[in-house]
């Protein structure tokens, strides 16, 4: 396997996680708009309800394209995987349409659209967990891959490997949801000039909540870490190779950007004007995304 599978790997996983959260995002800020009568969070939900139309859709297009094409993605899925990489697509699919729903729905509707694009993303990112997962585990031997080595990678599930796994994509899932919620908030604001006292409550609270799953995602990786603390020098060249003898080094230090992730949305949190730290959020968002390719490397 080359670098650029796990590039992949890392990008759909991190996607597909996101658009599994973001609907019940928006879901949750309506819920405490009538709750706590307070119409910001209803403005902050109308726009994550966007960003997970145009993530949705940017995702469903993405593996389609891929398996039309017969992609980087689609020549590993031979064998059993075929099937469930077909679900996932046709069923990423049916989530984007739902987001897109919400948007030309009316009021009384749309949180009913959100759940069902959310529970449809939910379906899509658990079978995106399974490939992922199977894809890391060396289950995916195309263009040999069979029946047993399904059976081994659904064994594997039972490990406490698997465990750490699913505590890492449920930390992934909280990072990259709120994280991106965060940086779509800041590039709206001249698309939606709600006034400094909205941006200054929703900055806050989004960068709060994505520094509880960058804190989630953090301790995984130290989990990890003391699980694996070496890795194999050809190993760590070929998932690094621009790095050369430092490659090992390089995906043990790359785990430090998770905390780093972590202080800059605490920063940003306890801002009395999130918005003049803004910087951070984009910063944040490739720091995440640098450590946790170098934590799916150790899985």
């Amino acid at each position: 396997m080359t670098v650029f599978h796990f590039l992949a790997a890392a990008a759909v996983l991190t996607s597909a996680l996101a658009c599994a959260i973001l609907p019940f995002v928006a879901v949750w800020d309506r819920r405490l708009a009538v709750a706590r009568r307070r119409s910001l969070y209803d403005k902050s939900a109308g726009q994550t309800e966007s960003l997970t139309a145009v993530l949705s859709a940017l995702f469903a297009c993405a593996m389609g394209g891929d398996l039309l094409a017969g992609g980087v993605i689609d020549r590993l899925m031979v064998g059993p995987w075929r099937i469930l990489w077909e679900g996932m697509v046709m069923i990423s699919a049916f989530a984007a349409l739902s987001a897109i729903m919400v948007l030309y729905a009316k009021r009384g509707l749309r949180n009913a659209f959100s759940v069902l694009s959310g529970l449809a993303s939910a379906a899509s990112a658990s079978l995106c967990v399974l490939l992922v997962w199977s894809f890391l585990f060396g289950a995916m031997r195309a263009p040999a891959s069979s029946a047993e080595d399904f059976v081994v990678a659904l064994e594997s599930m039972k490990s406490a490997d698997f465990a750490v796994f699913l505590l890492f994509c449920l930390g992934l899932a909280a990072s990259a949801a709120y994280g991106l919620a965060l940086c779509w908030h800041i590039l709206l604001r001249r698309r939606d000039d709600f006034g400094r006292d909205y941006y200054t409550f929703t900055l806050g609270m989004r960068s709060r909540q994505a520094s509880y799953g960058g804190l989630l995602l953090s301790m995984t990786a130290a989990l990890q870490y003391s699980l694996y603390p070496k890795l194999a020098k050809d190993w760590a060249l070929a998932r690094l190779p621009f790095a050369g003898d430092y490659a090992e080094l390089a995906l043990t230090c790359g785990l430090l950007c998770l905390p780093a992730a972590f202080a800059l949305w605490y920063s940003m949190s306890l801002s009395a004007v999130p918005m003049q730290k803004r910087s951070y959020a984009f910063l944040s968002v490739l720091l995440m995304a640098a450590g946790a390719y170098c934590a799916l490397i150790r899985i």
